[in-house]
């Protein structure tokens, strides 16, 4: 139990693949995870006096165009009868 008037609280900084080209038709190309763990390590030595508790990486969901799944941030997953677009992101979880 924490002593009165003192509050640790958990909270979570996502870093997600920025466009780095967008095609005037559509589709978007986006930057590699290893630029999300560059920007990621660049907020930790910003950030050295918060307490990291962990990082790791998340896949999400996301409605991308066709066109978009040829960025190596963009991932299909095939699900019986349909095509799930995921990205994968950095997430840093820190007091």
């Amino acid at each position: 139990m924490l002593p009165i008037g003192m509050t640790n609280t958990i909270q979570f900084i996502d870093f997600i693949p920025e466009v780095t080209e967008t095609k005037f038709f559509g589709g978007n190309k986006y930057e590699s995870i290893d630029k999300c763990v560059e920007r990621a390590n660049e907020w930790i030595r910003k950030n050295y006096n918060r307490k990291i508790i962990n990082v790791e990486t998340v896949v999400l969901p996301q409605i991308y165009r066709k066109k978009e799944a040829d960025s190596k941030s963009v991932y299909s997953i095939a699900t019986g009868g349909s095509i799930v677009y995921t990205f994968q992101v950095v997430r840093i979880w820190y007091e």
